[in-house]
């Protein structure tokens, strides 16, 4: 199965700042992703090297970041394209999403995903035939 992985699911795995989720996801992200298709977008990417730059702790140093960058390009990564920006505007009045969620949805959309998982729009709710699951609720 296609799953499309949120940012901040990829950001809970490293950040010591909040143990629970910390520890809880360092044990559901590699069971997803020893079992299924794994997608995210370089919107992903982006935003994982700014909450590494940022907001982490521990902090990671410059080599700790590309080293992650460089492991989270090894999934199928859906690149930012015009025909996305614009098809992801409609999405995000069609279905009242704030713009960077729009943007995360579409590219899950795009790369045909059966589920997106993230804690930002809702328990199952579908969009576009793609189910959003928020695994604190699995």
């Amino acid at each position: 199965m296609r799953v499309f992985i949120d940012t901040n699911l990829w950001a809970y795995r490293l950040d010591g700042r909040e143990p629970e989720k910390q520890a809880r996801m360092q044990r559901w992200l590699p069971e997803v992703v020893g079992r299924d298709d794994v997608v995210i977008s370089t919107q992903v990417l982006i935003e994982l090297r700014s909450v590494a730059t940022r907001k982490l702790r521990p902090a990671l140093s410059a080599a700790q970041i590309r080293a992650l960058l460089e492991a989270m390009a090894g999934f199928d990564v859906v690149t930012t394209d015009t025909a996305m920006i614009l098809d992801a505007h409609e999405l995000a009045a069609r279905e009242q999403l704030s713009w960077f969620d729009a943007l995360i949805a579409e590219a899950a959309i795009r790369s045909h995903c059966s589920v997106l998982f993230s804690e930002d729009f809702g328990h199952e709710r579908m969009l576009d035939g793609v189910k959003v699951l928020n695994p604190w609720r699995l």
